[in-house]
């Protein structure tokens, strides 16, 4: 992978850790199964409303999350394809048709912005000066669970395992398991479990379909402004934390999704910089640094749909980025876990 000397301190000690993606041979429609289908035109897109439930238990105590946590969210989307979630004082608007994701803070009135590339079913090669990013199969093939109804609608399971890279320690395992409404064009559950039994579920629950939400919902509220870079915040160790982890991505036919992923690391105490980061991903998925820089206390890419035809409707792949936090007394490596799911 391309690498960079971010500092002098960096260039001498830190070469045999900085991140590298194992080579495989890249993946595309052809090697699965099945007539690709095309996503062309302007489909129609379910519209509909959701409370949205989160759980993560981690296991060990190593875990920074601490033993258990639970959120009760609000989800909206539109016939444009837009959405809208709303969790605590943070609302997240997604626009395919813009190609823009905006947070809005409502405590403080302040709005953030990420817009995406252009659409295209052609993954744009990196710059020679950009972080890695490589296609290649992460997951296995899925295995069928079966036909059940789930939150009020029929659902349809599969179960992966998704092995993830890393540069300092053997690869990691995911068991993901999915269960996905073509009817209503929504993933009702997913299900995430770590090589250490750490889980994360994200479900859906009252599910109103057939009601357009109102436009503003997926506007920036007058007199919002937009808001001041992240000041990173003190540490005793040098810690790396990502967010979002899982990433969850959904594209209903030409509305393709895209959302960004952030490493975060301490900068004040310790010195501690994003040293190095690199992103692997499975077709139609792609990856694109969103910040320009690498030696700063944290780094952005965003990942998005290429369009690129499926061979069923309810597919879904997976992608990683990785992590390396650095200074002078600590080094820490992440990977992260993203999923997409293309309903067509």
């Amino acid at each position: 992978m391309h690498r960079r000397r971010v500092f002098a301190a960096l260039a001498t000690g830190m070469v045999g850790l900085l991140l590298v993606v194992p080579g495989q041979t890249a993946v595309g429609s052809d090697e699965r199964a099945g007539e690709d289908r095309g996503r062309t035109g302007r489909g129609e897109v379910v519209p509909l409303s959701a409370v949205e439930l989160i759980s993560r238990s981690d296991a060990g105590t190593g875990a920074r999350q601490g033993s258990a946590a639970r959120e009760e969210n609000r989800y909206y989307r539109d016939s444009q394809g837009r959405t809208r979630y709303e969790s605590g004082s943070t609302v997240t608007i997604v626009d395919p048709v813009a190609g823009t994701t905006v947070r809005l803070d409502e405590e403080t009135r302040e709005f953030t912005r990420t817009t995406a590339p252009p659409e295209t079913a052609d993954a744009p090669e990196p710059a020679a000066t950009a972080p890695d990013v490589e296609q290649r199969q992460l997951s296995s093939e899925p295995r069928d669970l079966g036909t059940r109804r789930m939150s009020g609608v029929r659902v349809e399971g599969s179960s992966y395992t998704v092995t993830v890279p890393r540069e300092t320690a053997p690869p990691a395992t995911r068991e993901v398991t999915v269960w996905l409404s073509t009817d209503v064009q929504l993933d009702v559950r997913t299900h995430i479990v770590d090589e250490t039994g750490a889980e994360y579920t994200r479900t859906y629950t009252d599910i109103q379909t057939g009601v357009e939400p109102a436009a503003d919902l997926f506007t920036v509220p007058s007199g919002y402004r937009a808001a001041d870079p992240v000041v990173a915040t003190q540490d005793t160790t040098c810690p790396l934390d990502i967010s979002p982890d899982p990433l969850l991505l959904v594209s209903y036919g030409w509305a393709l999704d895209a959302r960004s992923q952030t490493g975060y690391t301490d900068a004040v105490n310790r010195g501690c910089v994003i040293a190095n980061t690199a992103a692997v991903v499975e077709y139609p998925l792609w990856a694109a640094p969103v910040s320009s820089y690498l030696g700063l206390p944290s780094f952005e890419w965003l990942f998005y749909d290429t369009g690129g035809p499926v061979p069923y409707d309810g597919y879904v792949a997976f992608g990683s980025a990785g992590f390396l936090a650095y200074s002078p007394e600590d080094t820490t490596e992440k990977w992260s876990v993203v999923v997409l799911y293309v309903f067509v």
